[in-house]
């Protein structure tokens, strides 16, 4: 109840103060395991894509554990079930990718920003090898979104909002190593950076 009131005052807020355009929202399948993946530039990356991405699925977001310590909003982000990533973890968080792994073997959506953190220039930054692990494991179809400029606001009113077509990573058999995940996770980013 509380999630898809978030939903509607996300939508109502940007629909108000912006122009909003979204593409390919129909490319989200309503039901099944999928991972959706999108670039990430500003802090309103979550809202905007959440509230129209919501239209179609609830996914499951993974985010930076530090968010669980801010007031009122950690204790409403964990009561939505999302996985907090320690994204300093030497060698990765593996208690929370398995989370993640959990979420999606059992039918449901997954929302990661592959780069793991925000890109201070706007331009794409080198995804995580993370990303490429849980589709190693998983073999999830992924989806592409792209945001485009969030990290002018509030100096812009154009929003724009890409959501490409389900894809399949091309994977190499029986080779699971780091150099395979980071491969997938390239992959994945060249996917969201082809959206235009």
């Amino acid at each position: 109840m509380l999630l898809n009131l978030l939903k509607f005052i996300f939508r109502t807020y940007f629909r108000l103060f912006y122009k909003v355009e979204i593409i390919g929202l129909d490319n989200i399948p309503q039901t099944g395991a999928v991972i959706l993946t999108c670039n990430h530039v500003s802090n309103f990356d979550p809202p905007l894509v959440g509230g129209f991405v919501g239209l179609r699925r609830d996914p499951i977001y993974i985010i930076k554990k530090e968010l669980l310590s801010v007031p009122l909003l950690g204790a409403t982000l964990k009561s939505f079930g999302f996985i907090p990533v320690d994204r300093y973890r030497k060698g990765g968080d593996l208690h929370s990718l398995k989370q993640a792994l959990k979420v999606i073997k059992s039918g449901k959506a997954l929302f990661i920003f592959p780069e793991g953190t925000r890109s201070k220039t706007g331009k794409p930054i080198k995804p995580k090898a993370g990303v490429g692990f849980l589709l190693w494991h998983c073999q999830a179809p992924v989806i592409p979104i792209r945001v485009f400029n969030t990290e002018k606001l509030p100096f812009t009113r154009n929003l724009k909002v890409v959501i490409g077509k389900p894809f399949m990573p091309k994977m190499q058999e029986g080779k699971q190593t780091k150099e395979q995940f980071q491969d997938i996770a390239d992959q994945v980013m060249q996917q969201i950076i082809k959206l235009k």
